[in-house]
Protein backbone atom coordinates (compact mmCIF):
# COMPACT_ATOMS: atom_id res chain seq x y z
CA UNK A 1 0.00 0.00 0.00
CA UNK A 2 1.35 3.39 -0.97
CA UNK A 3 2.00 5.63 1.99
CA UNK A 4 -0.30 8.64 1.98
CA UNK A 5 0.93 11.40 4.26
CA UNK A 6 0.38 15.14 4.19
CA UNK A 7 2.77 17.31 6.16
CA UNK A 8 2.68 20.95 7.17
CA UNK A 9 6.12 22.06 8.24
CA UNK A 10 6.47 23.91 11.51
CA UNK A 11 6.94 27.68 11.25
CA UNK A 12 7.54 30.39 13.83
CA UNK A 13 3.77 30.72 14.29
CA UNK A 14 2.29 27.32 13.41
CA UNK A 15 2.96 23.73 14.53
CA UNK A 16 4.22 20.69 12.66
CA UNK A 17 1.37 18.61 11.28
CA UNK A 18 1.48 15.06 9.94
CA UNK A 19 -1.68 13.43 8.64
CA UNK A 20 -1.21 9.74 7.79
CA UNK A 21 -4.24 8.68 5.78
CA UNK A 22 -3.39 4.97 5.79
CA UNK A 23 -2.98 4.83 9.56
CA UNK A 24 -5.79 7.27 10.30
CA UNK A 25 -3.58 9.44 12.50
CA UNK A 26 -3.07 13.15 12.84
CA UNK A 27 -0.13 14.55 14.78
CA UNK A 28 0.00 18.23 15.70
CA UNK A 29 3.06 19.40 17.64
CA UNK A 30 4.51 22.78 18.46
CA UNK A 31 2.87 26.13 19.01
CA UNK A 32 0.06 28.04 17.34
CA UNK A 33 0.55 31.77 17.77
CA UNK A 34 -0.53 33.11 14.38
CA UNK A 35 -2.63 36.26 14.58
CA UNK A 36 -4.50 35.07 11.49
CA UNK A 37 -4.57 31.27 11.62
CA UNK A 38 -7.39 30.87 9.07
CA UNK A 39 -5.11 29.50 6.33
CA UNK A 40 -3.55 27.00 8.74
CA UNK A 41 -6.92 25.69 9.94
CA UNK A 42 -8.27 25.63 6.37
CA UNK A 43 -5.41 23.27 5.47
CA UNK A 44 -6.24 21.04 8.48
CA UNK A 45 -9.92 21.03 7.48
CA UNK A 46 -9.00 19.97 3.94
CA UNK A 47 -6.87 17.11 5.25
CA UNK A 48 -9.67 15.91 7.51
CA UNK A 49 -12.20 16.11 4.67
CA UNK A 50 -9.89 14.06 2.45
CA UNK A 51 -9.67 11.40 5.17
CA UNK A 52 -13.42 11.36 5.86
CA UNK A 53 -14.11 10.74 2.17
CA UNK A 54 -12.03 7.55 2.35
CA UNK A 55 -14.57 5.97 4.75
CA UNK A 56 -11.99 4.59 7.16
CA UNK A 57 -13.07 2.90 10.42
CA UNK A 58 -11.02 4.93 12.91
CA UNK A 59 -9.17 8.17 13.46
CA UNK A 60 -6.69 9.25 16.15
CA UNK A 61 -5.63 12.85 16.76
CA UNK A 62 -2.42 13.24 18.78
CA UNK A 63 -2.21 16.84 19.92
CA UNK A 64 1.09 17.83 21.43
CA UNK A 65 1.04 21.62 21.75
CA UNK A 66 3.55 23.78 23.59
CA UNK A 67 1.40 26.89 23.45
CA UNK A 68 -1.49 28.51 21.58
CA UNK A 69 -2.85 32.03 21.71
CA UNK A 70 -6.48 33.07 22.15
CA UNK A 71 -6.98 33.81 18.43
CA UNK A 72 -5.77 30.31 17.55
CA UNK A 73 -7.84 28.70 20.30
CA UNK A 74 -11.05 29.64 18.50
CA UNK A 75 -9.87 28.03 15.25
CA UNK A 76 -8.66 25.02 17.19
CA UNK A 77 -12.03 24.61 18.91
CA UNK A 78 -13.77 24.72 15.53
CA UNK A 79 -11.36 22.11 14.14
CA UNK A 80 -11.83 19.82 17.15
CA UNK A 81 -15.59 20.13 16.73
CA UNK A 82 -15.16 19.03 13.11
CA UNK A 83 -13.09 16.01 14.20
CA UNK A 84 -15.79 14.97 16.63
CA UNK A 85 -18.58 15.45 14.10
CA UNK A 86 -16.70 13.15 11.71
CA UNK A 87 -18.06 10.28 13.80
CA UNK A 88 -20.97 10.30 11.35
CA UNK A 89 -18.52 8.78 8.83
CA UNK A 90 -15.86 7.22 11.07
CA UNK A 91 -16.72 4.60 13.67
CA UNK A 92 -14.07 5.47 16.24
CA UNK A 93 -12.52 8.88 16.93
CA UNK A 94 -9.88 9.27 19.65
CA UNK A 95 -8.33 12.53 20.74
CA UNK A 96 -5.08 12.28 22.69
CA UNK A 97 -4.15 15.59 24.32
CA UNK A 98 -0.53 15.59 25.50
CA UNK A 99 0.82 18.07 28.00
CA UNK A 100 4.29 18.43 29.45
CA UNK A 101 4.69 17.45 33.09
CA UNK A 102 4.01 20.48 35.30
CA UNK A 103 2.30 22.44 32.49
CA UNK A 104 -1.03 22.80 34.25
CA UNK A 105 -2.34 25.39 31.76
CA UNK A 106 -2.08 23.03 28.79
CA UNK A 107 -3.50 20.16 30.81
CA UNK A 108 -6.48 22.32 31.76
CA UNK A 109 -6.86 23.50 28.16
CA UNK A 110 -7.33 19.88 27.06
CA UNK A 111 -9.79 19.28 29.88
CA UNK A 112 -11.66 22.47 28.96
CA UNK A 113 -11.93 21.49 25.29
CA UNK A 114 -13.18 18.06 26.32
CA UNK A 115 -15.81 19.65 28.58
CA UNK A 116 -16.91 22.29 26.07
CA UNK A 117 -17.25 19.71 23.30
CA UNK A 118 -18.79 17.10 25.61
CA UNK A 119 -16.39 14.50 24.23
CA UNK A 120 -13.83 12.43 26.17
CA UNK A 121 -10.20 13.31 25.47
CA UNK A 122 -7.30 11.18 26.65
CA UNK A 123 -5.30 13.71 28.70
CA UNK A 124 -1.75 12.35 28.77
CA UNK A 125 1.27 13.66 30.64
CA UNK A 126 4.73 13.36 29.15
CA UNK A 127 8.18 14.35 30.29
CA UNK A 128 11.18 15.44 28.23
CA UNK A 129 12.51 11.87 28.42
CA UNK A 130 9.48 10.50 26.49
Amino acid sequence: MEKQVDIIDQTNTTPYVEFDYNMGTLKISGKIISENPVEFFDRLDSMLEKYIQQSKPSFVANIHLDYFNSVSSKGFLKFLRKIISSRESIDRVDINWFYQKDDIELKEAGEDYSFILQYPFNILEFSEKN
